[in-house]
């Protein structure tokens, strides 16, 4: 798919392809005067189709007459966050989709007083990546929502080995997986020469940037530059969806020519606390190019959403280990040594704490019986089988 736009300011072309291995273009973009955007839909049973759909959709509808402030921007952006994430909730085949996006928008509130004064807006969520090129410079302004990305900025591994790493595939951020999103938001002025590019991951993961600098200033025409890259990023292998959008910027604004380098303007807008979705935007208080092709290469894995890693620290997974029955045998045998032990030990002290005890031998004395006399008379005496009973007369 491709589209040609034009303008009294800009000139934009925009190409996009399922690519060679995927069956299903999850890719959506915008390509109008005033707005222009990238989405890379992800989920399953084509979900990832409809997100990346919903955020180009809500874009065009909120802002294809441009944006008046950063805040009505921004709130289209929350909006199409919102859309995405409802119809995740609200529908069992759609749930867990969601979408990159990286889109331009021009703010004009000046432009009606003083055209040298436009500018544009710059929104990202996601690893969908937006490019400067300035003369034979180019510069990435976007920063990846990305596992990898964050490796990276802290050091623990390169460019080069984020490129094969086997995470890659993860995106820490990105529109519908919450009920809240942070856009991060840069704005900047026309600058007359100036070419921008806004592109998925299925181009970066397949050309460097070092030859998409390359390819992007080899063709004076925007379409035929977006139309380049798709098919470079198609002959190193298409193994995903691949879209591109190139903007020039030919009229009103500074020239090249006047500014210094590439950071000429760039203003970051801190958005680091979440905004809230809403059902509306908020106020202050949502035909392929022709390519000499060669042999596919294996498809990447899906890609997958997580929450934001800390940037500090490197997750580690906790392994389960699972336990045989000899562990347990051996387990309960040490156990029976251990009580046989201290049995033992407890024996042995109480029996050096028992102190013999002296036998007491009782020895039979006879018995000497005094007569006595009494003058009282005795009753009869009954005589008992076994019994003696004798009678002693007591004398006084």
């Amino acid at each position: 798919m491709t589209a040609r736009r034009a303008s009294r300011s800009l000139a934009i072309g925009a190409a996009s392809h399922v690519g060679r291995v995927r069956k299903q273009n999850e890719d959506a973009f915008i390509a109008e005067p005033m707005v222009v955007g990238v989405a890379d839909g992800m989920g399953g049973h084509q979900a990832g189709e409809v997100a990346s759909a919903i955020a180009v959709r809500t874009l065009r509808d909120r802002l294809a007459s441009g944006a008046t402030d950063v805040d009505v921007a921004v709130s289209a952006v929350v909006e199409a966050n919102t859309a995405i994430y409802r119809g995740a909730h609200s529908n069992p085949a759609q749930r867990g989709m969601g979408t990159t996006l990286t889109a331009m928008i021009v703010l004009d509130a000046d432009a009606a007083s003083d055209p040298e004064k436009r500018r544009f807006v710059l929104m990202n969520v996601g690893d969908s990546r937006t490019y400067l090129l300035r003369g034979f410079r180019m510069r990435r302004i976007t920063v990846d929502h990305s596992y990898v990305q964050e490796l990276v900025s802290t050091g623990h591994i390169t460019e080069i080995e984020a490129r094969t790493h086997p995470r890659r595939n993860i995106v820490t951020r990105a529109l519908g997986i919450e009920p809240t999103v942070r856009v991060d938001t840069w704005v900047f002025p026309f600058v007359r020469g100036d070419r921008f590019l806004l592109c998925s991951d299925g181009l970066v993961d397949e050309v460097t940037d070092d030859e998409i600098a390359e390819i992007a200033s080899g063709s004076v025409d925007p379409q035929a530059a977006a139309d380049a890259l798709v098919a470079a990023a198609n002959r190193n292998g298409g193994r995903d969806n691949v879209t591109v959008v190139v903007v020039d910027v030919i009229e009103g604004g500074v020239s090249a020519d006047n500014t210094a380098d590439l950071d000429l303007d760039l203003v970051w807008i801190d958005q680091s606390q979440p905004v809230v979705g809403s059902d509306v935007a908020v106020d202050a208080d949502a035909a392929d190019p022709v390519m000499p092709m060669v042999a596919p290469a294996a498809s990447p894995p899906r890609r997958q959403l997580t929450e934001e890693l800390p940037i500090t620290k490197v997750a580690r997974v906790k392994v389960p280990r699972h336990y045989g029955i000899g562990t347990f045998l051996f387990a309960f045998t040490g156990l029976a040594i251990v009580t046989l032990a201290i049995t033992f030990v407890l024996a042995v002290r109480n029996n050096k704490e028992i102190k013999p005890v002296p036998l007491r031998t009782t020895t039979a004395q006879p018995t000497t019986t005094v007569p006595r006399t009494t003058t009282t008379s005795s009753p009869p005496t009954t005589t008992t089988p076994g019994t003696t009973t004798t009678t002693v007369a007591l004398g006084g």
